[in-house]
């Protein structure tokens, strides 16, 4: 298995014909069937079905691009740092964090991206996750870190940490100061975002499942706002832990949600098509480092 193979594959499965794929790349069809039968036998699987208008990705096909695309970001990045190894980085980057990441990252983040790109202007977004999604589709950001985000043909998704998710108030609920099962929320009045958050749908499903009703008593679009109403005693909140500790609001308790545990993944996304300066994916690689570092302290 080469690079070669993986771009003709993924450009196949883009375009769903190899006739098309062979026009763009400008390398014969029988040249780029070949390479695929071989990426298949090496992989002892399918990749493609036919039907009557081209080809279309086996379930393991599927599977296999999105690791595909995740080796041919990270080359394309090797070579953008290769070849910009000794120059002066320029240029501007436009960022998205969810609140809760803003938070936590802002401050160190942007030291850091001046003293490594002093010639260089930084843009930075805050948003929920379903927003700053929609952004990165429409090419308005160069990179965003988003809870849970959907798969996209044009996007790169790279976990950076899995969050457990906590009931945030000023009292604790249960018999157990430490964790709550989710049922006992069903009591309680909750202040949550608006379902462009990715934590709130979250909830109202794992609440379904088990056939319960939660009272979201207030929806509040600004996460700072949320948790002074929760300091006075309105209401309860969900978040992840970090979110509570960036926020320093020592008044406040948090249980972990069990019965069943709920987890949010955070996650770098990236366009598919990369930049063709080194800019935003070092940007995006200082972003993903520093926020690694605070979340491990």
């Amino acid at each position: 298995m080469d690079i070669k193979q993986l771009r003709y594959f993924v450009r196949i499965a883009e375009l769903g014909s190899v006739g098309k794929a062979s026009d763009v790349l400008s390398i014969a069809q029988p040249t780029l069937s070949r390479q695929v039968r071989a990426l298949e036998v090496e992989l002892k699987t399918s990749l493609f079905s036919r039907n009557g208008r081209g080809v279309i990705l086996t379930p393991a096909g599927r599977r296999f691009l999105e690791h595909a695309r995740g080796v041919l970001h990270a080359a394309d990045s090797a070579l953008i740092a290769l070849k910009d190894g000794t120059a002066v980085y320029e240029g501007r980057v436009v960022a998205g964090l969810t609140p809760s990441v803003g938070r936590t990252l802002i401050p160190t983040f942007v030291e850091r991206f001046v003293e490594r790109f002093p010639k260089a202007s930084l843009s930075l977004v805050e948003g929920y996750s379903l927003p700053l999604h929609e952004q990165m589709l429409l090419g308005q950001l160069d990179f965003a870190i988003v809870l849970n985000p959907a798969t996209s043909p044009s996007l790169v998704i790279e976990p950076i940490a899995t969050q457990g998710l906590y009931l945030i108030g000023l009292h604790p609920i249960g018999p157990s100061a430490e964790e709550v099962a989710l049922s006992e929320l069903a009591r309680i009045p909750l202040i949550m975002p608006h379902a462009s958050h990715a934590i709130k749908p979250l909830l109202q499903f794992e609440a379904a499942r088990l056939g319960i009703m939660l009272n979201m008593e207030l929806e509040i679009d600004a996460v700072r706002s949320i948790i002074e109403l929760v300091e006075r005693g309105i209401g309860y909140t969900v978040m992840p832990i970090n979110s509570i500790r960036a926020s320093g609001h020592p008044t406040l308790h948090w249980q972990r949600i069990i019965a069943p545990e709920i987890e949010v993944t955070l996650s770098m996304i990236t366009p598919v098509k990369r930049p063709h300066t080194a800019l935003p994916v070092e940007a995006a690689r200082l972003a993903m480092e520093t926020l690694v570092s605070l979340l491990n302290r």
